[in-house]
């Protein structure tokens, strides 16, 4: 990951002992989401699966920033190890405010090819380890009478858009939409929003925004690449204070992309 632009960064007045749990963040945009949490005072706990060497620079990444930070293995698509993140957390920085869900597998794949073992694995991996997380974190969440908890979708998973060749990720996501926004309606009366940021097609997940700006992508409307910083500080606004009255919502991050993917393009 490049060296932060400081000067695109405007960082919200934050108190300092606030932590964010991200999962799934050992690199690419979660590292960024990180990063972006980081520079507004967040203490972060990122959690990796399996690479600690990638973790370890994640957790330079957000040294930088002059936060806490500290790096917890996990598989949150399993229960037991998803409750146990969440303990570790607390263990560690005795609080959780935001817990950003960036945890989940891809398969691009024709459902008529895709095994059962696959689907299991793309629900359990992106519908499942939101669950298993929130399920832990929301009892830390309500005795602190506040909580922000971010998942990550896809274009289109706000109304359940199909997917040609990526149907068991798209159903996942969707579904996992329908998690959060069920748990906005029930959480919302203990302060705490749930909420999920629909990610673009961004492909070079470790420029910042200053390259992405100087790359043209004729694909997308405006015209050039998303950045991590485009997603870290969309994360950053849905964790703040500001946001208090967004729940339920899904905000997309994609330049006005509608998802159109060129190499799927083709009806062969």
């Amino acid at each position: 990951m490049q060296a932060p632009n400081r000067r695109t960064v405007v960082a919200e007045k934050t108190p300092s002992n606030r932590v964010a749990l991200v999962t799934g963040s050992a690199t690419g945009l979660m590292r960024g989401v990180c990063v972006s949490l980081a520079r507004r005072g967040y203490a972060i706990a990122a959690n990796y699966r399996p690479s600690r060497g990638h973790a370890d620079e994640t957790v330079e990444a957000v040294r930088a920033e002059r936060v806490p930070v500290a790096a917890f293995p996990a598989d949150v698509s399993v229960p037991a190890e998803a409750a146990a993140l969440v303990a570790a957390t607390f263990g560690r920085f005795g609080r959780v405010d935001v817990l950003a869900c960036g945890a989940g597998p891809l398969l691009i794949k024709d459902l008529f090819e895709t095994t059962v073992d696959d689907f299991y694995a793309m629900v359990a991996g992106n519908l499942g380890s939101v669950f298993y997380c929130a399920k832990a974190v929301l009892p830390l969440m309500r005795d602190q009478g506040k909580g922000r908890i971010i998942g990550f979708a896809m274009t289109g998973s706000e109304t359940t858009a199909g997917w040609r060749h990526m149907g068991a990720h798209a159903a996942a996501k969707s579904g996992m939409v329908a998690l959060l926004r069920s748990l906005a309606l029930e959480e919302a009366s203990f302060g705490i929003t749930c909420n999920a940021i629909a990610v673009g097609d961004i492909r070079q997940k470790k420029i910042d925004r200053r390259e992405a700006l100087r790359r043209r992508d004729p694909s997308n409307p405006t015209r050039r690449s998303g950045s991590w910083e485009d997603v870290g500080d969309a994360v950053a606004y849905l964790a703040s204070d500001e946001a208090s009255y967004v729940n339920g919502a899904v905000l997309p991050v994609n330049g006005g992309w509608q998802g159109f993917l060129h190499k799927h393009a083709a009806w062969t």
